[in-house]
């Protein structure tokens, strides 16, 4: 009986520190892209959510649209998704206005160093 208790903390403990390990190694990258051809303050939202729809993308934040454009911070999971799928994903997103066109364009992308989580 001794011996099926220490098979049974063995194991638990295996999958213990196998999921630990799991968590700590889950990274995430930071990146800061900048859109321009935004034409109301619709423009934002519905890339938001093109964006959160992908795998790998973990959060989107975006600042009020000035001059026609806007910078959108994201957190993705680089393993997942590249910033070259999320510059797609962006510029590949229908107008709010038009659903036929594609109106948005990254002007620039700042992948911010990688962080732990």
């Amino acid at each position: 009986m001794k011996s099926i208790f220490s098979f049974l903390f063995v194991i638990a403990s295996l999958c213990i520190s196998n999921s630990a390990s799991a968590q700590t190694d889950t990274s995430a990258a930071k990146a800061v892209v900048s859109v321009v051809n935004l034409t109301c303050d619709g423009d934002m939202p519905t890339i938001k959510k093109q964006l959160l729809n992908q795998d790998g993308v973990e959060s989107v934040a975006f600042t009020k649209r000035a001059g026609g454009a806007s910078d959108f911070t994201i957190l993705y999971n680089g393993q997942v998704i590249s910033i070259e799928q999320i510059r797609k994903t962006i510029e590949d997103t229908p107008g709010c206005d038009d659903k036929s066109s594609k109106p948005y364009r990254v002007k620039k992308e700042k992948p911010a160093k990688t962080e732990k989580q």
